[in-house]
C-alpha cells in the first residue's frame, strides 16, 4: 500500500504542476492547509479518496488517472464481468472496487466496496450527489448529525457536501455506491 500512496503523491503533484497551480492554491480549493496538502503529495500522508474526488475534479481529469495512472479509452461502453471492476485499497479495511474506470468522462462514479468493522473511518465531504445500496451485511451511514442503519437492501440517496462515512456493522459488509459529481 506504501508504494500506492508514493505513486498517488507523484501523480498528484505531476498534475499539479503540469497546471501550473501552486501548493497554496490547491490547498485553498481543497480547504486544507499548506502543510496537509505537501504531506499528501510527499507522499507521508495517505490521501483520503475524498480529497483524490476533488482533486481530480479542479484538475479535470478522471479520479482514475489519479489512483491507478491509466487513462479511460471508452466512449460507448465499459464493461467488466465476474466482479472484476478495478480494485484500489485506500484505507485499512476498506476495499474499493472501481465498475467504469475504462469509461471515458463519467457523470457517475460507480464502485462496489467492501468493508471490515472499523472505527476509523474519516468523514469525507466532496461535490455531487451519492446513492449507496447495501449487498451484503450491515452498515452504518454518517451523514452530518444523522446516523442510518442499513441492511441488505436498504439504500440512501444523499448530498456528499456533507461531511459523512460508512461503518461496517457486521463481520463484513458490502454496498454499492454511485458517486454523480
Amino acid at each position: 500500500m506504501e508504494n500506492q500512496i508514493r505513486a498517488i503523491a507523484g501523480r498528484i503533484k505531476d498534475f499539479r504542476t503540469f497546471n501550473e497551480i501552486s501548493i497554496k492554491d490547491i490547498a485553498s480549493k481543497l480547504n486544507i492547509s499548506d502543510g496537509e496538502y505537501e504531506e499528501y503529495e510527499s507522499g507521508k500522508k495517505d490521501i483520503p479518496i475524498g480529497i483524490i474526488y476533488s482533486l481530480a475534479s479542479l484538475l479535470d481529469i478522471e479520479p482514475t488517472v489519479i489512483i491507478t495512472g491509466n487513462y479511460p479509452e471508452e466512449s460507448v461502453a465499459c464493461v467488466f464481468y465476474d466482479g472484476a471492476g478495478t480494485v484500489v485499497q485506500r484505507h485499512p479495511g476498506y476495499r474499493y472496487m472501481s465498475l467504469a474506470d475504462g469509461f471515458k468522462n463519467k457523470a457517475m462514479k460507480p464502485m462496489i466496496v467492501t468493508m471490515e468493522p472499523n472505527d476509523n473511518a474519516e468523514l469525507l465531504v466532496h461535490e455531487g450527489q451519492e446513492f449507496n445500496y447495501v449487498l451484503e451485511g450491515k452498515i452504518r451511514v454518517v451523514i452530518g448529525d444523522k446516523e442510518f442503519y442499513l441492511r441488505q437492501g436498504d439504500g440512501v440517496y444523499f448530498n456528499p457536501k456533507i461531511p459523512h462515512a460508512q461503518y461496517a456493522m457486521s463481520e463484513k459488509a458490502k454496498f454499492l455506491t454511485v458517486i454523480n459529481e
